[in-house]
């Protein structure tokens, strides 16, 4: 069996003391080093928020032109858009006026080439289209020869003949386009008028035939009457 001596451990009078210092200056050094450390921590956390303030700040900034340049992108886009559109609505109205202008040529030179239209008041080139919605979009031109042409106001009426339920009947153009009031229709030209509009024909009613008559504004007689099949153009 082994024998187990006993330690023994030789006590000093200034040995605590040494103890309580060592520990003292551990706790210190410690406390030292712990706030050292935490003051570096803080400065460095300090330092990055306060970069992050910066970043934020111009972040915001950015933001703010970004805003900006976009509204300014988003008025001139609508500018353009307007710009775009009073051009295209321009270009539509010059068609026309092409359009017009060239039909008016056209009739012009028919006028002064066709040696075997009737003297006075005279009707034709009349022409309907249908439409999608089952409307029909009709024209057309009422002429004047004499041998002083000048202004002169005339009356035109139009009525639109056919049948309805296997009876015949008559519909005045003032019951079938909304844009006329009432007929007779006073027209006022030198050589021709263009006329034009549209036709809303009632359910069941089958057209045959478009009568066009005209007479002078100071005469009671009727100087053109004429009739003209119905045939639609697509």
């Amino acid at each position: 069996m082994i024998e187990r001596k006993p330690l023994v451990i030789n006590y000093r009078p200034g040995q605590g003391y040494w103890v309580l210092a060592i520990l003292l200056s551990i706790f210190v050094s410690t406390l030292l080093a712990g706030k050292l450390w935490g003051g570096k921590t803080y400065n460095r956390e300090m330092a990055e928020k306060m970069q992050l303030e910066v970043k934020a700040a111009d972040l915001e900034i950015g933001l703010s032109d970004a805003k900006l340049q976009l509204s300014r992108i988003k008025l001139s886009a609508e500018v353009d858009a307007i710009g775009l559109e009073n051009a295209r609505l321009e270009m539509i109205g010059l068609q026309r006026q092409i359009y017009q202008r060239d039909e008016e040529l056209k009739l012009y030179q028919e006028l002064l080439q066709d040696n075997d239209q009737p003297n006075g008041l005279s009707s034709g080139d009349l022409k309907l289209v249908s439409m999608e919605d089952g409307r029909v979009r009709y024209r057309w031109v009422a002429r004047q020869k004499s041998a002083k042409m000048k202004v002169l106001s005339v009356y035109s009426d139009l009525w639109v003949l056919g049948t309805r339920d296997g009876q015949a009947e008559i519909l005045a153009l003032n019951t079938l386009d909304d844009q006329i009031n009432t007929l007779p229709v006073k027209l006022e030209f030198k050589y021709f008028s263009i006329n034009q509009g549209i036709l809303e024909l009632p359910a069941g009613f089958e057209p045959e035939q478009i009568r066009i008559t005209l007479k002078y504004s100071w005469m009671d007689t009727v100087q053109s009457d004429r009739k003209f099949d119905w045939k639609l153009e697509e």
